[in-house]
């Protein structure tokens, strides 16, 4: 075969298979994990992002290699060195100069895969906090620390678990690692096609159709992937030329899958990167979080869904014609067993299994469960392929992860956490509300250009504890920040979801990302209401839990009819707005407000009715003059 002799595919199946042989034989030590971990991410990344795009030069080929050698060299190095790494008392026994090369070199490494594959935000930010660390005896004011030596930047970022080898390196390893593979296996086998079939056979035929499907398959498929740009690529190249040819706008069409693939982050049972990280964070079982997400991901999709209908009925839509619509008893037929392994993953996670050895076992019936059917049957080449789509995939979770602890070591010996937990509450006042504003603009402005798990990283280090202080529960407080790094992904003027969906539909991007963030509206008041009332966070009583829910879902209705200008018939400008203060009402956790809401509501579409039986009476003496010949 053909694959075996690129070294893309090589490292990548070498990366893969290592962490399948772990998983079944049991890691390593955890800086060795970590190292190796990240030594195939850099290489793969080297190999695969070159740095020019012209290989005829010999001496750029050369510079990709070497990077991706050098790479694997220093994993090496921390294999063999583990056990001395692991007992040095930090910032106090000495460092080599074997030490201070590697050091310096994996820095220099990550900071150039990053610009390759991320783009120059996050790198520039990496470089701008690396320069903080060294110079902040220089800094005037609160933000002032006594500065690092190379010493002890060397100390902290590579021989310490809290740069480098941190937290979100730690997650990516041992935990998103193994799920973006099992994601990539249920591609390849064909569990993906049978969500996206389904998707189009239950809302195919209806009104705005396929728009809907985009919507259900976003969840479906988003939840698997775990990332926003992935999933529209994926999905949008089949939704977006439907939701065209159904009769939506290019801009609509691009904005609908965007959104829709950007909330598959927040939807359980597995989710994005950033819920693992969360978890590891906060100490709690990933459970806990799926759980907690589990009503504010059901109320993004809602009000996606309301948008997607209300703009249908608004335009007069109809649903897909019969030979688009997917073959459904076939596709069931053939592929509806290859649901099993994620019922699986489902079934080990919520019994107290670890997370990497339910997505191992998961994995491993993936493949076994695929050869009841011909039509999933895999083979060699399709299991090399899944091996080699899932490190290519991990990729864009690895390489973040760990630029994200040059940042977090940076962070944290300098005590930015609590300055910046100081500057929220001075520039608030104390005002939660205001606290909730700033920390949800500055979440967003952290996300743009960012990968999700990023935003949320930095994120969580610097604006959580502001939150707390407010008396927020700490799950609240990570939800909240977890919520605006995935509406990053859809919020101008850097959309990276938005503009990777306008590319396949062929619109505007600039138009695309404000017609998304548009789209998402209620979405941006969700978190608020969690945070206020941790009862959407199924923290709370049965009762008021259903209760807070219902009202929550009547105020995103309410939302969403002021969006689109529709409900019944089109609406006037005064009627959208008592829609969005109905809207403000619901959404906010009170019972008081929230029953002024619904009687807001409830009055605006009495109204609303009464003004489409007029135009329908109208429209029929119209008609009728029409007919007897006097108009």
């Amino acid at each position: 075969m053909k694959m075996l002799k690129s070294p893309v595919f090589l490292v990548a199946v070498s990366w893969s298979l290592y962490h399948l042989y772990t998983a079944a034989f049991g890691s390593l030590p955890a800086l060795a994990q970590r190292a190796l971990h990240i030594g195939f991410a850099l290489a793969l990344a080297f190999l695969l992002f070159r740095i020019s795009k012209d290989e005829s030069k010999k001496w750029v080929r050369a510079i990709d290699y070497l990077c991706a050698m050098l790479s694997m060299i220093i994993a090496g190095y921390i294999f063999v060195n583990v056990d001395r790494i692991g007992s040095r008392v930090w910032f106090v026994d000495g460092i080599n100069g074997t030490d201070y090369f590697f050091g310096i070199s994996l820095i220099l490494l990550l900071l150039e895969a990053s610009r390759r594959i991320i783009g120059n935000a996050m790198t520039i930010l990496a470089v701008i906090f690396l320069a903080y660390g060294f110079l902040g005896d220089k800094v005037p004011g609160l933000l002032a620390h006594r500065g690092l030596s190379l010493k002890d930047m060397i100390d902290l970022q590579f021989l310490s678990p809290q740069g480098i080898f941190g937290v979100p390196l730690a997650v990516s390893a041992d935990s998103v690692f193994y799920f973006v593979l099992f994601g990539a296996f249920l591609e390849v086998s064909g569990g993906g096609k049978l969500f996206n079939d389904l998707s189009f056979w239950l809302t195919g035929r209806y009104k705005g159709g396929p728009a809907k499907a985009a919507v259900i398959s976003g969840g479906l498929m988003g939840s698997i992937s775990g990332s926003a740009v992935a999933n529209v690529v994926a999905s949008g190249i089949f939704t977006i030329p439907l939701m065209i040819k159904t009769g939506y706008s290019r801009r609509f069409a691009a904005a609908v899958e965007a959104v829709s693939s950007t909330g598959g982050q927040l939807m359980p049972p597995i989710m994005g990167a950033s819920a693992f990280v969360m978890a590891e964070t906060l100490g709690y079982p990933y459970a806990t979080i799926a759980f907690a997400a589990i009503i504010p991901s059901l109320l993004f999709y809602i009000q996606n869904f309301l948008v997607v209908h209300l703009q249908a009925s608004k335009d007069g839509m109809k649903g897909m014609a019969k030979e688009d619509m997917p073959d459904i008893k076939k596709e069931v037929k053939d592929r509806a067993h290859m649901i099993i392994p994620l019922i699986l993953l489902v079934y080990l996670m919520m019994g107290g299994f670890s997370l990497l050895t339910s997505a191992y076992y998961a994995i491993i019936a993936t493949v076994v469960i695929s050869f009841l059917r011909k039509t999933t049957r895999m083979n060699i080449k399709q299991v090399l392929e899944a091996l080699e789509s899932g490190a290519k995939q991990a990729l864009q979770v690895a390489i973040p992860c760990a630029l994200a602890g040059i940042i977090i070591g940076v962070i944290s010996f300098s005590g930015l956490g609590l300055k910046f937990t100081e500057m929220v509450m001075g520039l608030s006042y104390g005002n939660l509300y205001l606290a909730l504003i700033l920390v949800a603009m500055a979440t967003i402005v952290i996300g743009m250009g960012l990968p999700t798990t990023s935003a949320y990283i930095m994120g969580s280090i610097l604006m959580a504890p502001a939150l707390v202080t407010f008396g927020i529960i700490d799950l609240g407080a990570h939800m909240f920040i977890f919520y605006f790094a995935i509406l990053s992904m859809i919020t101008p003027p850097v959309a990276l979801a938005s503009y990777s969906a306008a590319g396949i539909a062929e619109s505007n991007l600039s138009k695309t990302g404000w017609t998304s963030m548009f789209l998402a509206g209620s979405s941006f008041l969700i978190p608020f209401a969690f945070v206020i009332n941790p009862a959407i966070l199924l923290i709370g009583s049965p009762l008021e839990i259903v209760i807070v829910t219902l009202f929550t879902i009547l105020g995103v209705f309410a939302f969403s009819a002021a969006i689109i200008g529709h409900v019944f018939t089109h609406t006037a400008s005064i009627v959208r707005a008592f829609l969005i203060v109905a809207s403000m009402l619901l959404i906010y956790p009170e019972t008081i407000t929230s029953l002024v809401g619904t009687g807001v509501l409830v009055i605006t579409l009495y109204y609303q009715k009464l003004h489409q039986k007029k135009q329908l009476i109208v429209s029929e003496q119209d008609a009728s003059l029409s007919k007897s010949g006097n108009f």
